[in-house]
């Protein structure tokens, strides 16, 4: 935690700052069922192929592509599409008997949430253009609020190999046995089921005012570890959670918010009324 100095606590002065209004967000608890994972190499389809079964071990959002348009008819608010890419690391056995093989493969899932973005329809101009984005008549347009998504790790809910082509004939796109009974070898193809929380949000710079305080000095000074391995040991905390886990009223608690009150007041009323008896 950072730590600063505060030599004045009292109001200062009001000032003015540019800082990201939240103009609206919304929350979301996604179940995305049987999304198809792609792989890029032919050494990992054929696995994928001769494979008896699968179970996927991870999975990670990658990268998210925004999407923002106005709502028609509907001053003030935007539709925002959000395309997030995953990555998927499965393992592929082939005989129960010999060990698995580990592939990553990627899929992606597309969404829309509409939102209140502000009504904003000025042209920003900013001398810093590293960061900003200028478009062909040499101004930054800031007529498209910014939107932000925020998601925790994904999680994997299920995961299992399917037909690509589910017909009853065989009239699918590979080659049948001789006889024509049917029977094609037909590819197979990883389908996972993702579990995913996230936080959308639509923002735009504005100016506001607001209380300073002082500056924020630091009273930490930058210090040089030179410590041998044991000193540097000893400083840390034995992990007791990890010998003694919190039960489950304890980690609902813990996820909820809620706080133990205090135990320690009442000691301490004990102790300052012995000591008064003892004083008398």
């Amino acid at each position: 935690m950072s730590e600063f100095n505060s030599n004045s606590a009292a109001f200062s002065e009001a000032v003015c700052i540019e800082a990201m209004r939240i103009f609206d967000s919304c929350s979301d608890k996604d179940c995305i069922e049987d999304l198809e994972v792609v792989f890029g190499l032919p050494e990992e389809q054929e696995i994928i192929k001769n494979a008896t079964f699968i179970k996927s071990k991870s999975v990670e959002v990658v990268n998210t592509v925004f999407d923002i348009e106005p709502v028609p008819f509907n001053k003030g608010f935007f539709s925002v599409d959000l395309t997030y890419t995953f990555n998927v690391e499965i393992e592929a056995f082939t005989n129960v008997a010999l060990p698995s093989t580990t592939l990553n493969g990627v899929t992606t899932f597309s969404k829309k949430v509409i939102l209140y973005g502000g009504d904003g329809n000025t042209k920003y101009f900013s001398s810093d253009e590293t960061t900003e984005v200028i478009n062909s008549n040499g101004y930054y347009s800031q007529t498209l609020p910014r939107a932000t998504v925020s998601v925790v790790e994904p999680i994997s809910l299920d995961c299992k190999l399917l037909p690509k082509y589910r017909y009853n004939r065989c009239d699918c796109p590979v080659q049948c046995d001789d006889n024509n009974s049917g029977d094609c070898n037909i590819p197979k193809v990883a389908y996972i089921t993702i579990g995913l929380f996230s936080i959308v949000q639509l923002s735009r710079p504005v100016p506001i005012l607001v209380p300073a305080y002082d500056y924020c000095i630091p009273s930490k000074e930058c210090s040089t570890t030179t410590d041998s391995p044991c000193e540097l040991f000893e400083k840390i905390k034995f992990p007791t959670n990890e010998f003694f886990p919190r039960s489950l009223e304890e980690t609902e608690m813990l996820n909820s918010g809620r706080v133990h009150e205090p135990v320690s007041e009442q000691p301490t009323q004990q102790s300052e009324t012995q000591t008064e008896t003892q004083t008398e």
